[in-house]
């Protein structure tokens, strides 16, 4: 059991606090959790966990040594979430990882939104290179023969957009996401809570445009563009084949960059350019529905495919 902390100024506090601002998560390569689901997940991915903040209430004292077990078979009044919560500090605590009981004004102070779960955990950043996914691009075709299908975001402008395209790539089984861009901001808070989760279990890669297409040509993965102009139905693409969907920012689309042809593109028709139908007055989707869309499309022709 580790030392209740009760001081929104105690320097371990302070520093996990700082964590809330881009700028701080960047330099440290740390970034925070919040939530009973998204810590368990987080704590049965090969992230790290390097320390964790459960809300013990105002009755704690400073220093004090706070047995969980008797703290919740105490509790008067139980919440939805206790037995939950219970369950994952005591698995937290096998693994030795540190956990701190806080008084309810430094939770506040750890927490973000309007959601309060009562615990909140300190993470290592990690990320995916191309270099990793290319040894679990071929363990997968190895052991169920199936083509690679990975997600390309590019200028993704909100970070929950981008946790609910990483939360369908989960569920369709897309094999990674590669976010095009250099200065995207993966684990903000909203993108790890509108994930879910998945953002601890779907490989991620940052890369540059250039970097990312290289590498697509270097496999060989058909390039499916979401595009409005000069584009077919997004039903009229072979899924089955080795296959890189490509969204843009709803704002501006994809970059002229994605356009470019070489003569293996053309003669291999690696580059597909595609839409999906917008009947009404609207003429775009939320980039994480589109994504859904084109998740499921893909899911649906591989099934056929192997009837």
């Amino acid at each position: 059991m580790f030392a209740a902390i009760v001081s929104v100024n105690n320097a371990r506090i302070k520093n996990a606090a700082q964590l809330k601002e881009s700028r701080a998560r960047r330099k440290s390569g740390k970034f925070l959790v919040d939530g009973v689901r998204e810590v368990h997940r987080a704590a049965s991915s090969q992230f790290e966990l390097l320390e964790v903040y459960w809300n013990a209430g105002d009755r704690i004292e400073a220093d004090e040594r706070v047995d969980f077990h008797r703290f919740f078979a105490e509790k008067q009044r139980r919440e939805r979430h206790d037995a939950e919560l219970l369950a994952l500090l005591q698995n937290l605590e096998e693994r030795k990882i540190p956990v701190f009981p806080v008084s309810s004004a430094v939770f506040e102070k750890l927490s973000f939104g309007d959601r309060d779960e009562r615990i909140v955990a300190v993470v290592r950043a990690r990320l995916s290179t191309f270099e990793s996914l290319d040894v679990i691009l071929n363990e997968r075709r190895r052991r169920n023969g199936e083509n690679p299908l990975v997600a390309v975001l590019e200028k993704v402008e909100k970070p929950g957009n981008f946790g609910a395209v990483l939360r369908s790539a989960d569920g369709a089984g897309v094999d990674a996401v590669v976010v095009a861009s250099d200065d995207f901001d993966v684990f903000n808070p909203n993108a790890v809570r509108a994930s879910l989760g998945a953002i601890f279990h779907m490989p991620i890669i940052m890369a540059s445009v250039e970097e990312t297409i290289l590498w697509l040509r270097g496999k060989r993965l058909q390039r499916v563009l979401a595009l409005c102009d000069d584009s077919v139905p997004y039903t009229q693409v072979d899924y089955a084949l080795p296959t890189a969907i490509v969204l843009g920012s709803e704002a501006d689309g994809l970059t002229d960059a994605w356009l470019e042809e070489t003569t293996d593109d053309v003669e291999g028709r690696l580059l597909q350019k595609v839409r999906l139908p917008m009947l009404g007055v609207v003429d775009s989707l939320n980039v994480s529905n589109a994504a859904a869309v084109f998740f499921y499309e893909a899911r649906r022709r591989r099934i056929e495919n192997s009837k």
